[in-house]
């Protein structure tokens, strides 16, 4: 998936805007889903869209950096099985609805979501540390996936595509998702500087560490908000 020809860590004329468009496009996706409420064929489609979108950009663009963005968020994507199955069975707080394909404990389209979202989230991570440095990227990535996410989750409430019970909510996001979120966005500018350059094997590597971070996110987030 990673090109071998293309700047490495340059910022291409338009990607910012190719990410922006796409970010947008699941927002508005997710929430019309949430007014007709269809269930998971919505979050198949949607996830199957955004992931085609970035495919035949990196592709048709040659665009290195976002080839191994892409590889990172999919490594990082089928590692967070693992916290899916612990939020799902351990904590007994995330309940997905029924039909559809499944893989372990989450819906099929699952580990392409976190790929579509580490990628849009991993590549202003990127932009953010290249203008203003590693530490103020961390905080605010940081900070915009932990106000982001209380939107999905209320979305995916109304779509039919999962719930959470039995624990503290603001709407219907749990608190405990709110601060997983922030721990595990705040470690994206300090992932992209080690994958902007790297090959894929590095790439697949630091993607698996990425899935386990979220896991070990949700945990801590659990012990102390719920």
């Amino acid at each position: 998936m990673c090109p071998h020809t293309s700047p490495a860590s340059t910022d291409l004329p338009g990607r910012t805007r190719f990410v922006l468009f796409t970010l947008l496009l699941v927002l508005c996706c997710n929430f019309a889903s949430s007014l007709v409420g269809w269930g998971w064929t919505t979050a198949a489609a949607i996830t199957a869209v955004e992931a085609g979108l970035y495919v035949t950009y990196s592709w048709r663009r040659n665009d290195r950096v976002m080839a191994r963005i892409l590889l990172f968020s999919l490594a990082a994507g089928w590692t967070e099985l693992l916290a899916d199955r612990w939020l799902v069975d351990v904590t007994g707080t995330l309940v997905y609805a029924p039909g559809g394909p499944f893989v372990w404990r989450s819906p099929l389209y699952m580990p392409f979501a976190w790929t579509i979202v580490t990628t849009q989230l991993g590549y202003l991570a990127w932009w953010l540390r290249r203008r203003f440095g590693l530490v103020p990227a961390s905080i605010l990535i940081g900070l915009f996936g932990a106000i982001n996410i209380p939107l999905y989750e209320q979305w995916a409430n109304g779509a039919g595509w999962w719930s959470y019970r039995n624990c503290p909510l603001l709407g219907h996001t749990p608190w405990y998702i709110i601060g997983g979120e922030f721990l595990i966005v705040l470690s994206l500018p300090a992932a992209m500087s080690l994958v902007e350059r790297s090959r894929a094997w590095v790439c697949v590597v630091a993607g698996l560490a990425q899935g386990l971070w979220i896991w070990g996110a949700y945990c801590v987030a659990f012990l102390l908000l719920s």
